[in-house]
């Protein structure tokens, strides 16, 4: 018998056959306390810093209260056959996005435990017999032992699948051509060291607070959202963040000795500045060395990633968000009548189109972005460091450039097309999913408004509204 008969099996005899008549006793229980249990639960995972992070945000204080009030109480509900099946669906769902916000399992576990001592307590009060408590407690014990293993096991499959992708990527590396790339981070670390070499030494009124990081630069935030993804036998990653460290430290000291006008040591400070820069460009070089070329992931008309690794990067983008508090935002990209591109010039000549529009979108962004073909002739990017303002004019920067722009079929053929744009930027909520469905929600209210323009959403008391750039 395999395991999902064997839980079936165990929970139809519970909730059918021996402990029916319990499980509805303890549930009219515990009807009326089921929200001061969820409180107990709530306030005590409050006092762990990794859960507060995820628990304080406002739309999960608001909801979360409800949901294990309602969860408690459909343990001890009766079921029928059938309904066993569903219930057991749910528990797979609760895994999925339990994996999907990246929750620790031990904290996970630990909330089951407040739960249960919980339970316990309350029908401590209500159960004066020794025997009728102790026969409770096994029931409760069983019920959630059981809800556990499932929960668990979508969980565990749920990070198998994302373990998998993540090392996918990694191997891929991050462009079909990571000679190209690499040169390309190399010409951002070289021009932002020629703008910082003329703050030092033009800059009027020179002081700490207006330094132009290493760390805040196109090139520190390629490090930060992509370096982690690329295949090399050193730690490239590693390195390079240590690289960063290292240049901002010297263009600090020679910032102070400049400012205190002490000539030497600031001319000693702009060498260790410059042999940093020149360290980490040559490192730079070794990467293109070994590069690799795998093309599981690539979209291969456009070369863009595909949706395989879209749940990688997002999760990845969320957990950055969290512990160094940068912003990033979706930007859900369609071509307006396309299917008319299609239909007039076949699907060769919808093909150079998609090619070309990819082209213009990878001109449109920065290195440290993400740019997905989404489906047909759907796109999404992610932008890390990016908040709302800069969202909106990135939108309205690619809508622009696609409205103006010519582009080629076969026969010397020229057509001009327009682009609709759906935004959303993360609001602090664990589940990125949430995000990709506003950025859908927006995209499909700009179509609806006329197509050409960018859409983002705006949260006011809670609705949800649409707000026109174009």
């Amino acid at each position: 018998m395999r395991i999902k008969e064997i839980v079936f099996s165990k929970l139809k005899r519970l909730y059918l056959v021996d402990s029916k008549n319990d499980i509805a006793e303890i549930g009219e229980m515990l009807k009326d306390q089921l929200h001061d249990i969820a409180d107990v639960f709530f306030n005590e995972l409050l006092k762990i810093p990794e859960t507060s992070i995820i628990l304080k945000n406002t739309k999960i204080d608001i909801n979360l209260h409800n949901t294990i009030a309602d969860w408690i109480g459909s343990i001890f509900t009766n079921y029928s056959e059938a309904e066993l099946e569903s219930l057991i669906e749910r528990q797979k769902r609760i895994g999925i996005v339990h994996a999907t916000i990246n929750v620790n399992l031990n904290y996970f576990n630990h909330g089951i435990g407040i739960l249960k001592d919980e339970i316990y307590r309350r029908m401590r009060k209500k159960i004066s017999d020794v025997h009728r408590f102790s026969e409770a407690v096994l029931i409760v014990g069983e019920l959630f032992d059981i809800y556990i293993s499932i929960i668990s096991e979508s969980y565990f499959f749920n990070e198998l699948l994302h373990e998998s992708n993540q090392l996918s990527l990694k191997v891929k590396g991050l462009t079909q051509n990571t000679a190209i790339e690499c040169e390309r981070l190399r010409s951002m670390l070289m021009e932002w060291s020629r703008n910082a070499l003329m703050f030092l030494y033009q800059s009027p009124e020179i002081n700490v607070k207006n330094i132009p990081h290493l760390q805040y630069s196109n090139f520190g935030l390629w490090v930060i959202y992509k370096s982690d993804f690329l295949s090399h036998p050193l730690n490239v990653s590693s390195e390079l963040k240590q690289h960063i460290s290292e240049i901002d430290s010297a263009l600090f000291q020679a910032v102070r000795f400049r400012m205190k006008n002490k000539k030497d040591k600031f001319a000693n400070a702009v060498t260790i500045f410059n042999d940093a820069v020149t360290k980490s460009s040559w490192f730079i070089s070794t990467i293109v060395d070994q590069a690799i070329e795998i093309d599981t992931g690539m979209d291969p008309l456009t070369r863009l990633f595909n949706r395989r690794y879209l749940s990688t990067i997002l999760r990845r983008q969320t957990e950055i968000c969290n512990k160094q508090g940068l912003p990033y935002s979706i930007l859900l990209i369609d071509l307006d009548h396309f299917k008319k591109i299609n239909d007039e010039f076949g699907h060769d000549g919808g093909d150079r189109i998609l090619e070309q529009f990819s082209k213009l979108l990878l001109e449109s962004v920065r290195a440290s972005d993400f740019i997905f073909r989404y489906g047909g002739e759907e796109f999404l990017i992610v932008m890390g460091n990016v908040n709302q303002n800069e969202a909106i004019i990135a939108s309205e920067k690619i809508r622009k450039k696609c409205d103006k722009h010519i582009f080629k079929l076969t026969n010397n053929k020229n057509i001009h097309l327009t682009c609709s744009i759906g935004i959303a930027v993360h609001d602090g909520h664990p589940d990125y999913n949430r995000m990709v469905k506003k950025a859908d929600l927006a995209l499909y209210d700009a179509k609806n408004q006329g197509r050409n323009r960018a859409i983002f959403i705006v949260e006011n008391n809670e609705a949800e509204q649409f707000r026109t750039l174009h």
